[in-house]
């Protein structure tokens, strides 16, 4: 098995696949410990609903990416982007810009959202251990 690139205490960025509210977001958490190829992560984006504490998840590497860079762009419609909703980044498709450098996405068939530049940052995918290797789409 491939070694991890990930060790405890990383700032990581886990995607949530299980279904419910979260599911399809992307959520900034830390490594708190590493054991049989499981990954303990405190999330620091959100906070449970009973105990108000930050929410904890197992998962495997799968799931993880380091936080990406910050990478400035202007966007045009048709991007393909991540808004910040939720407490987690949703990936998106800009469907227009207006004058005051807002942005139309599109959450779902039934939301859009009308949103900042600092709310978005580029689509970018990760390529499984390495860490230098970032694949960005616009269109």
């Amino acid at each position: 098995m491939a070694e991890s690139p990930f060790k405890r205490w990383d700032k990581v960025e886990v995607k949530m696949l299980e279904e419910g509210e979260f599911q399809g977001g992307t959520y900034g958490g830390i490594i708190e410990g590493i054991w049989l190829h499981r990954y303990e992560i405190m999330l620091t984006t959100l906070n449970d609903s009973v105990t108000v504490r930050p929410m904890k998840v197992s998962c495997g590497w799968g799931v993880l990416q380091p936080v990406p860079p910050r990478v400035l762009v202007d966007f045009k419609p048709f991007d393909m982007v991540e808004v910040w909703y939720k407490r987690g980044w949703w990936p998106v498709t800009v469907l227009r810009v207006t004058n005051q450098k807002q942005y139309v996405v599109k959450i779902s068939e039934e939301l859009q959202l009308f949103v900042d530049e600092n709310e978005l940052r580029i689509h970018q995918l990760y390529t499984m251990g390495n860490p230098s290797l970032w694949q960005y789409f616009k269109r």
